[in-house]
């Protein structure tokens, strides 16, 4: 199988919205191949300067994808983007191994 695509949730301490999306990225992580991880930016000066009271904000792979009100539908697209922009999915795919449709 592939290398999961990792999903990390920059949060803040008491951020209703960071929960859902979290449990969100955990939902998805029971059918479709991803870590999840949650990141409080609280503790972290650059982070903080960066993001902001901008939480949630859902990294794709280190990449920033999607923030604030995101949706199962949202996160799921943007995961599968994700997979398709690695050089080996689009490799593999022109030599005819292309992944079964999730």
């Amino acid at each position: 199988m592939s290398i999961p695509v990792r999903v990390t949730i920059l949060s803040r301490e008491d951020c209703h919205l960071c929960g859902v999306v979290y449990r969100i990225a955990l939902h998805l992580q029971s059918e479709l191949h991803i870590e999840t991880s949650k990141v409080y930016i609280d503790g972290d000066s650059v982070l903080t300067e960066r993001y902001g009271a901008r939480v949630p904000v859902v990294l794709l792979d280190e990449v920033e994808h999607l923030a604030g009100k995101v949706t199962e539908g949202e996160l799921r697209r943007a995961i599968k983007k994700a997979r398709w922009r690695r050089p080996i999915s689009r490799i593999l795919s022109r030599m005819g191994f292309a992944p079964k449709r999730e």
